[in-house]
């Protein structure tokens, strides 16, 4: 090991686990992998395509590796999955893209063809590999690739004479007895292999339900002990010369994959060791021997099955639990990663924990994210929970305790630790919601909570759905007790017509200010008379009895109010169906209501001021990152400029980690992340961390100076005090150099100090770095 290297150990080994910040512009992203669209194995390794990306497991260790956009792929909806001869992995996807890995070198490469045919529908149902061909089977057609030049060859769209013809749809391809055979949604095609021009449809010949087939759906094909056999949405059948003979015993069933398993041993049949046809339903797993006429079946997984794995290992593939990989009783390998894409509402609390709700319908609950481990919280886990667990909002109170709203059951409320410790509903306290769908005497528990947000007292302010004009506000105390707020006061008509509250943020002035729209929202949107605000403590201009409204007569683009935030000077922002609108002094709030044009066309879902007063702005078109001012656009993140690592346009929610400057982004197909340099600063100046060192240039990344104060200054300086640079930092608790001096130029191999000043300049703090030019 060389001394530079030595050095380098020593110092990493001596950073403290804070300093540990990622470099700015690096994205991850996290999708759950447990939806498995299609499946292959070797020797070693199953490879698994799902609708969140793809993974791999080792079978003898059992590690996983997980890919998505920040992976290497170009879409996460993956849709199928091969492994040609030389050991690479191909794999399909939605929207057209083929993938291709190279497990031993990390290489991806894609294969947009179809992708950039403008078609709607485009979607790859299966790959097959036959020597040098990779044939992929879409709802365009079939296309045959040769693997060793990286080419497409011919794409067959139609099949058949127009009296009968297919378009597209193809789901799955074999060759026997010297023909090529295309199994689709409209019946199964064929074309002998000496066809110089499969391209004209009337070369190939059709089967479908007028021909033979007990139906046109045609899922799967194989071939075992030289008879060709198909799978349909009614049941097995087999070529018997030019007729297709049904199976009896499979009559109805719909049946999703098959495959043919000339040797092996089925490990749920009763005659194990002979040549069989394993087949699937969404619910059951089917073996049947052509020999015997002998049908074994297994159910009882817990999930809907997907995919059969056609080679390799008895494995299936699960809607929810991943691949199941054995079958009495089952078991199960699933990923590490979330237990859901779908991010609503998400929060980090102090302890840098992510948060998450996961939707008001077919909700999975909610989850806890702390870098390295995933937790699911459910009825499953704890029958306190609401059985539908639909929770969709989470916000982070006094003690650093979460609220995490559920549409219809209340709301829990989980502890600094993680733990739950009370579900406040109508058994306890909360009024129930207006216009339930739910008949008495469900109707009188239906609680729906929005919002909550905590006032410097420690009281919790929850926003709940009640008839109008009954309590739309109750507190919960800091001793647990509740208190309840009648909106507006008698006679006042904010709840006529049915104007409710979906989210509250609170200035340094206490005034409760409430947003009255979500995504999950049915009302019509004209039913808001204004945008509402409170205060119980002081008398603002314009209000009565505590309460004041805003309309675009004073200001604000619209009174569809989706999302509301106090930023660091106390500003507040306001979220609409139409753009932004900023008061730069809520102790007035009618006096200057700035209106934000740049966003004037965008639905704000969400606004989260960062650590150097930046605002991140969610919409349905990508992310706007906002000057602490408002005047300038820093950036707009959308899925087309990340190529793809922001997982949708559609962000539903945003959050921020302070102390790592990581910016969350919450969509319904995953979790984003994007590291930043806005890093609370630290309080006082001290000792500077400084990584890497040594510092090797020409280098890919900057170095990262970490430990500094707000809006600090950078001098980089010779040993001997000569200035190489000044360089302006973001104003966190970060900054960077790119180890280049004022005139742009690599500084030579040597020693640098780094010095840095206070905005004040009464503090200074320094540190060393060795530069080595490579």
């Amino acid at each position: 090991m060389t001394a530079s290297r030595i050095v380098m150990l020593m110092v990493l080994s001596l950073l403290p686990l804070s300093t540990l910040v990622a470099l700015e512009g690096q994205w991850k992203t996290y999708t759950a992998k447990r939806s498995v669209t299609d499946l292959a194995s070797d020797s070693t390794t199953i490879w698994a395509a799902t609708s969140g990306g793809a993974f791999s497991y080792t079978m003898s260790t059992g590690a996983f590796r997980e890919f998505a956009t920040a992976e290497g792929l170009h879409s996460i909806d993956l849709t199928a999955v091969a492994i040609d001869g030389s050991g690479d992995v191909w794999f399909g996807a939605s929207n057209g893209v083929v993938h291709r890995y190279n497990p031993s070198t990390g290489e991806w490469q894609y294969v947009t063809d179809i992708f950039q045919i403008q078609n709607p529908q485009k979607r790859i149902n299966a790959l097959r590999v036959y020597g040098d061909s990779l044939v992929i089977l879409s709802d365009l057609g079939v296309s045959m690739l040769s693997i060793s030049k990286m080419q497409f060859g011919d794409t067959y769209f139609r099949f058949g004479p127009d009296s009968v013809q297919i378009t597209g749809n193809a789901l799955d391809f074999t060759f026997y007895h010297g023909n090529m055979w295309v199994a689709t949604r409209s019946g199964i095609a064929t074309t002998p292999v000496s066809n110089v021009n499969p391209s004209v449809p009337q070369s190939w010949q059709v089967f479908n339900f007028a021909k033979g087939l007990p139906t046109n759906y045609v899922t799967a094909l194989a071939v075992l002990a030289d008879t060709l056999y198909a799978a349909t949405s009614a049941g097995l059948v087999r070529l018997n010369g030019s007729t297709w003979d049904a199976i009896p015993a499979t009559a109805g069933l719909f049946v999703i994959d098959m495959s043919a398993r000339s040797v092996g041993v089925c490990p749920w049949c009763t005659n194990a060791s002979v040549p069989l046809l394993a087949f699937m339903t969404a619910d059951n797993l089917y073996a049947f021997s052509p020999s015997t006429n002998q049908l074994d079946v297994v159910s009882g997984f817990g999930t809907p099955l997907t995919r059969l794995a056609r080679s390799g290992g008895w494995l299936a593939g699960t809607q929810s639990l991943g691949v199941m990989n054995n079958f009495q009783p089952p078991s199960f390998v699933i990923p590490p990663g979330p237990p859901s894409n779908s991010f609503i509402g998400i929060a980090v609390d102090n302890r840098g924990v992510l948060w998450s709700g996961t939707g008001i319908s077919n909700g999975a609950g909610f989850m806890s994210f702390d870098g390295a481990n995933w937790r699911l919280y459910s009825h499953d886990s704890d029958p306190r929970l609401d059985a539908g667990n639909n929770y969709y909002q989470v916000s982070v109170g006094a003690h650093n305790c979460k609220w995490v709203s559920n549409a219809g059951r209340g709301i829990a409320l989980v502890d600094d630790q993680g733990r739950l410790v009370r579900i406040l509903d109508a058994t306890n306290g909360l009024p129930p919601a207006v216009d339930t769908p739910a008949p008495p005497p469900a109707r009188s528990h239906f609680v729906v909570v929005g919002g909550v947000a905590t006032s410097p007292d420690g009281s919790a302010w929850l926003s709940v759905r009640t008839p109008p004009p009954d309590t739309s506000l109750v507190v919960f105390m800091p001793d647990s007790s509740l208190r309840y707020v009648l909106t507006c006061g008698p006679g006042c008509n904010m709840r006529s017509p049915q104007n409710i509250v979906t989210n509250i943020a609170i200035d340094q002035n206490g005034t409760k200010w409430f947003a009255n729209f979500s995504r999950f929202e049915s009302f019509t949107p004209n039913r808001a008379i204004g945008f509402y605000f409170y205060n119980d403590q002081i008398s603002l201009p314009g209000t009565s009895g505590g309460w004041g409204f805003l309309t675009t007569d004073d200001g604000i683009t619209s009174t569809e109010v989706w999302s509301v935030a106090v930023d660091q000077d106390d500003a507040l922002w306001i979220g609409t169906d139409q753009g932004l609108s900023i008061i730069f002094d809520p102790s007035n709030p009618h006096a200057d209501v700035a209106i934000y044009h740049p966003l004037r066309d965008q639905v704000i879902q969400a606004i989260v001021p960062d650590a150097l007063n930046n605002k991140w702005i969610a919409t349905k078109n990508g992310v706007f990152e906002i000057s602490p001012d408002g005047t300038d656009i820093l950036s707009h993140y959308t899925v087309e400029n990340t190529d793809g690592k922001l997982l949708s346009d559609d962000v539903a929610s945003v959050a921020i980690d302070n102390h790592t400057g990581t910016v969350f982004f919450g969509t319904e197909n995953g979790l984003s992340a994007l590291s930043t340099a806005a890093v609370t600063p630290t309080e006082s100046l001290g000792e500077l961390s400084i990584s890497p060192n040594p510092y090797y240039l020409p280098a890919r990344t900057e170095l990262l100076v970490d430990g500094l104060t707000a809006g600090s200054t950078l001098k980089i300086l010779r040993i001997d005090g000569g200035l190489v640079r000044e360089v302006a930092t973001p104003g966190g608790r970060i900054a960077y150099w790119d180890g280049k001096d004022r005139k742009g130029t690599l500084v030579p191999t040597g020693v640098y100090l780094i010095v840095a000043y206070s905005q004040d300049g009464t503090s200074v703090a320094k540190g060393k770095v060795a530069v080595i030019r490579r």
